[in-house]
């Protein structure tokens, strides 16, 4: 749109950039599905970042930020978290906002406190107010008294006590009480996150979502562009691992430049493996890049939203053919490279025997499969009672996943928000899980509860036929389990 601007209508070029992004973010907003509304802000950070290249401006925070300031913004961008992380703010207040959006999940990579969707936010406040953000709660406290200070700074004590205690962790070896070795992968989300994850000590990157690769762009990531993220990743984490999840776009993660229309029912639609099959030019791009960078590193390849076995066939096939074609240009890569599947349809949760036979891994990703099991839109608050990811529905899948990777001698590792949730943990070491990939904030603590568990929680486990009730399966982990979590 811009170019066309530019040599059809003779306009200036920031007032192409201008008109061509302001017309793309009204059409998402006037979009009725909220997943892609939200992307309307993406938009407008490209537009905002491309008009203060073109006019020389390199940055938007006033020079005289400190650390303990709280910028207030209308609405933020992903651009904009990132200059705050690195201006080294803590915290920021939104008006407009969303837990899912690209820079809600930058602020949590980046270790920002921050609450969002406060409408009123920017009339309530005026300068040099004083603020507290509590994130744990998403409460803002405005002027407080001296006895909310007190309580605020003893609770500020605490977390770090905690957290200086969780860090001495980082030297010991991650094992059960009684000596079974569990290991710890860490989840990543952007490239920024990587400097905090190579210090955890963690046993590698369970999780790249590299999807997030096409979000604020105006063009397809090129197989360079992404050769060099994964090399940097590879050789920053080597010897450990980094499994690489193939771009989980489609659906409700916009299909990007016009490969895909918005659809009526996108998490049920064109999205994960399914859309990079449905454009094998995007895919092999993507594969060919992973493979280059595979020879300065141990890299792994995870498939998403695998239905059955034959999906995965048919992602394999691809790859085999991207080998080829760069092992004819004499281009080097890891010829042993891992390929795995991610549960998270019941389908393949249930055809786990024939996924585990032919994978090199499984990787179980809780927040979809109890999405899919349950029929519930997990970002949906009218039916959020419903998303019960303990639900024993789930936990049977995930039991028949774990026993399927056991029976053919293969690491299966939980992904999702069960992984990183602390009363959930000594559930799935019951289950039989020994592979947990988990938000870096979380790592410590997560750690921890492993080091309290032991042998005794499978025969726990055991006693509970999981066509139980909801309620005798929280009675379990709230009374039977407690101990082993609570730190």
């Amino acid at each position: 749109m811009v170019t066309s601007a530019i040599k059809n209508k003779l306009h200036h070029t920031c007032l192409a950039v201008q008109d061509s992004f302001t017309s793309i973010v009204e059409q998402f907003e006037a979009m009725s599905v909220e997943s892609f509304a939200l992307r309307a802000a993406d938009y407008r950070d490209v537009g905002t970042r491309l008009l203060n290249a073109l006019n020389g401006i390199t940055g938007t925070l006033p020079h005289d930020m400190e650390s303990d300031h709280i910028p207030i913004f209308n609405e933020i961008t992903p651009s904009m978290v990132s200059r705050l992380a690195s201006a080294g703010l803590k915290a920021y207040l939104c008006a407009k906002g969303s837990y899912n959006s690209h820079a809600s999940i930058l602020t949590r990579a980046l270790n920002l406190v921050a609450i969002a969707n406060i409408p009123l936010l920017i009339s309530s406040l005026q300068d040099d107010d004083l603020l507290i953000v509590d994130g744990d709660e998403g409460k803002l406290v405005i002027n407080p008294d001296e006895e909310t200070l007190d309580y605020y700074a003893q609770k500020v004590q605490v977390e770090e006590l905690l957290r200086q205690k969780l860090a001495e962790l980082k030297a010991s070896v991650s094992q059960t009480a009684d000596g079974e070795p569990i290991s710890l992968y860490a989840n990543i989300g952007v490239p920024e996150e990587l400097e905090g994850i190579s210090n955890l000590g963690c046993d590698g990157i369970g999780l790249f979502r590299t999807e997030f690769l096409y979000i604020s762009r105006q063009s397809l990531p090129s197989e360079d562009e992404q050769y060099d993220i994964y090399r940097q990743m590879a050789e920053r984490m080597a010897p450990t691992p980094v499994t690489i999840r193939t771009f989980d776009l489609g659906g409700d993660k916009l299909a990007p430049f016009g490969l895909g229309a918005a659809e009526e029912n996108p998490y049920l639609g064109n999205r994960g493996i399914r859309f990079s099959l449905a454009h094998h030019e995007v895919f092999r791009t993507q594969l060919r890049a992973i493979l280059r960078a595979s020879a300065f590193g141990k890299i792994k390849v995870m498939f998403p939203m695998i239905i059955d076995v034959e999906d995965f066939l048919e992602a394999k096939h691809v790859f085999n053919h991207c080998q080829e074609e760069l092992y004819s240009e004499g281009l080097a890569f890891d010829s042993s490279i891992e390929l795995g599947a991610m549960i998270e349809i019941p389908s393949a949760a249930l055809g786990a025997d024939a996924l585990a036979k032919e994978c090199d891994f499984l990787s179980l990703g809780t927040n979809d499969l109890a999405q899919y099991t349950l029929a519930v839109d997990r970002n949906n608050d009218n039916v959020s009672r419903y998303y019960i990811q303990h639900h024993p529905a789930v936990l049977s899948l995930i039991r028949q996943s774990v026993l399927s990777a056991a029976k053919y001698k293969i690491p299966i590792s939980v992904c999702g928000e069960m992984a990183s949730t602390p009363h959930y943990i000594p559930l799935l070491l019951g289950l039989g899980v020994q592979e947990f990939s988990i938000s870096p904030n979380n790592y410590y603590m997560v750690k921890a509860i492993v080091k309290k568990c032991d042998s005794k929680l499978s025969q726990i486990i055991s006693r509970f036929d999981l066509s139980c009730s909801v309620p005798e399966i929280e009675n379990l982990f709230f009374k039977e389990l407690k101990h082993y979590y609570q730190l």
